[in-house]
């Protein structure tokens, strides 16, 4: 059995995943960056950026998953890698006592992503940028509304690909 870590996944809203976990990855301070259990406490940035939480123990096992304030065994982000997948819009993340913090102004878990909004969104942002290559606030709202879009499309592209695989 892989030693584990406890991980928190916050929004101001919400609590998207609160359990226990292999291994947290995510973009940090500009480095892809990877917490695994006992690692040193840390405090940084999170990047916008696809948050993969690795190694979550079977539905059975009792990860506590908190979507949308309900509270309980959840199985909707579990897939056939126990990876949760989150976008996450910058934040915080804080290491201390074999314990994973990750606080975001804005975050979705990848089931919970609506890919073609998030499509309609990286397509107007392009439209946009393409409109308006400068430096100004439009164009840096626009560039940093793409990042955003192509997160989201990221995080939920393996969620689409494992349904589809298993659809097949």
């Amino acid at each position: 059995m892989a030693t584990l870590t406890y991980v928190d996944l916050v929004t101001p809203e919400r609590v998207l995943y609160s359990g226990q976990a292999e291994a947290v990855v995510l973009r940090a301070d500009g480095a892809e960056t990877a917490f695994l259990a006992n690692h040193m406490d840390y405090v940084s940035t999170v990047d916008v950026c696809v948050v993969r939480i690795q190694g979550v123990p079977h539905r059975s096992a009792g990860v506590l998953a908190v979507q949308d304030g309900a509270e309980g065994p959840s199985g909707a982000e579990a897939t056939s890698t126990d990876e949760i997948r989150a976008a996450v819009h910058g934040g915080f993340v804080k290491v201390a006592h074999n314990k994973v913090t990750i606080v975001a102004g804005v975050a979705e878990l990848a089931s919970q992503i609506d890919v073609p909004r998030a499509q309609r969104a990286l397509e107007a942002a392009q439209n946009t940028v393409a409109g308006d290559a400068g430096e100004d606030a439009v164009a840096v709202a626009a560039r940093d509304a793409a990042e955003r879009a192509k997160v989201r499309l990221e995080a939920a592209a393996s969620l689409v690909a494992t349904l589809g695989a298993a659809g097949a």
